[in-house]
Order: structure tokens, then sequence, then C-alpha cells
């Protein structure tokens, strides 16, 4: 038997949610470069439906979305069992620290501030994720 090896490894996957189209493929070409497998949705509704039938290692989820914003979906993603191990980071151009520590509080693991960048992208896998 063979053994697993990094590159043999299943791709990690995360679920993109930003109802700009502009932002959502930036973070998917930075995401696929990587090599992980990637998904994109505009809204949170759609997003709870993925994540209702599927498993993400990472969320990606814009703060300052119409309809359902990005902590709603986290209150409802936090409030999941079987979703509590998920890391969910905050997709925003909110800057000031306040805002950030309360996006913190309010269920997510870490924030990423727009507009992002490879290295940013780079970091925040590195911090987020267990076996990058």
């Amino acid at each position: 038997m063979v053994p697993l090896t990094d590159s043999m490894a299943p791709a990690q996957s995360v679920l993109i949610i930003d109802d700009e189209a502009v932002n959502r493929r930036l973070a998917q070409v930075m995401f696929q470069k990587l090599g992980w497998e990637v998904e994109t949705v505009d809204s949170g509704d759609r997003a709870l439906l993925h994540l209702a039938a599927r498993r993400y290692d990472l969320i990606l989820l814009d703060i300052s979305m119409p309809g359902m914003n990005g902590l709603d979906v986290c209150q409802h993603i936090r409030a999941d069992q079987r979703r509590m191990a998920v890391r969910v980071i905050a997709y925003t151009a909110h800057v000031l620290l306040e805002q950030q520590q309360r996006f913190l509080a309010s269920g997510f693991d870490a924030v990423l501030l727009k507009p992002i960048s490879f290295r940013a992208v780079q970091e925040l896998i590195m911090a987020q994720t267990p076996c990058s």
C-alpha cells in the first residue's frame, strides 16, 4: 500500500460567501492557486443551503451583505453542532479594531481585511488550518 503523501492528500475546501462577484472571483483564484477546492455563493441564504449539503474546511464570509449578513450566517453556523469545528473567517473592509474584536466575539475565528492579497490569504491558511 502506498502511503498518503501531501501531494496525494485530498484538497482542502473553502466556501466563499460574498455578494460582490469581483470579490468572490478574486478570493476564488487565490485559494485555487494554493491548491484549494473552492465553491462560491452570493448570499447568506445560499450559503446555508450549501452548508446543509456539504462539509467545508474553511468559510470565508463577507460581513456586509443584503438580506442575511455575515454575522447572522456565522450565528447559524455556530448553532449547528455538526459545524462547530469549521473555521469561519470574517471577510470585510471594516478595519477598526473594535469592529474586528466584535466579529471575533461573535464566533468568527479570524478577520481577513479587504482588499485581500495573496500573501494575506497564505498567512490566513497557515494560521487557520492544521495541515497546510
